[in-house]
């Protein structure tokens, strides 16, 4: 009979080997700054619809970052007929990307703590919604202090711009979409290494702790026998590294 000392260690082993292993080759797209517009934004196509907008900039973020070649052939009219009836599914299913539909807490400190978790957790940002206007815009980031959004209403700048810019506010926002699953891979060859179901942080701040989640599936017939997981800086060098 194995010691309480030593299964705990081989327990913290196997967690190690499982973050080393869902790391390893994140796509292409991680190293780039989401925050600099590669074509991620548009405006509405008509009043009412700020939600499918919103959603369907979120789902392009993700296949951007999920290295699919086509993401910019997700549009509003692409999302429409998987997620709209008369207004935004709570749940619906594109391109093998899940999105689901929660509720935030009512005190305004408490929306901004879930809302900084979530955009942690979701890189590709999340559709958030203010039932009072109502109005619904694609939440991207928190960045120094700051929540950045891209509204899709008219009268708004095109682009990401501080959610003081936005049509809505943190305090008025009263839910949100996010995807809840991913199943597509990261790489375009469906015979190799591939990455599913991925969640992780684009940027990490010095000194902050991250999470990772997901499935690494080897190629047909191959055993993973050594991998690498880097952290890179703004410049795309090396400040950590582990084989």
């Amino acid at each position: 009979m194995e010691c309480a000392p030593h299964r705990m260690w081989k327990k913290l082993m196997a967690l190690v080997l499982s973050l080393v292993m869902m790391a390893v080759m994140l796509p292409g797209a991680l190293a780039v700054d989401l925050n600099v517009d590669a074509g991620f934004y548009f405006k509405q196509s008509r009043g009412g619809t700020c939600t499918l907008a919103s959603a369907a900039m979120m789902l392009r973020r993700r296949a951007f970052l999920d290295g699919l070649t086509d993401w910019t052939d997700v549009t509003e009219n692409s999302v429409r007929g998987s997620a709209w009836s008369g207004g935004l599914a709570h749940s619906f299913n594109y391109n093998a990307m899940q999105v689901g539909y929660a509720t935030l807490p009512s005190g305004t400190e408490a929306k901004k703590q879930t809302l900084i978790q979530l955009l942690a957790e979701h890189p590709e940002g999340i559709v958030l919604y203010d039932r009072s206007r109502p109005h619904a815009v694609l939440l991207t980031d928190y960045t120094d202090g700051v929540f950045y959004c891209s509204d899709p209403a008219g009268s708004v700048s095109l682009g990401r711009v501080p959610i003081s810019a936005a049509s809505i506010s943190i305090a008025g926002a009263s839910c949100y979409w996010y995807i809840t699953s991913d199943q597509n891979s990261v790489t375009a060859s469906p015979d190799s290494l591939r990455l599913e179901g991925m969640h992780y942080p684009v940027n990490i701040r010095t000194g902050k702790g991250m999470s990772v989640s997901g499935i690494a599936a080897s190629a047909s017939n191959a055993v993973l026998t050594e991998v690498e997981v880097v952290i890179l800086d703004a410049n795309d060098q090396t400040v950590q590294s582990a084989e």
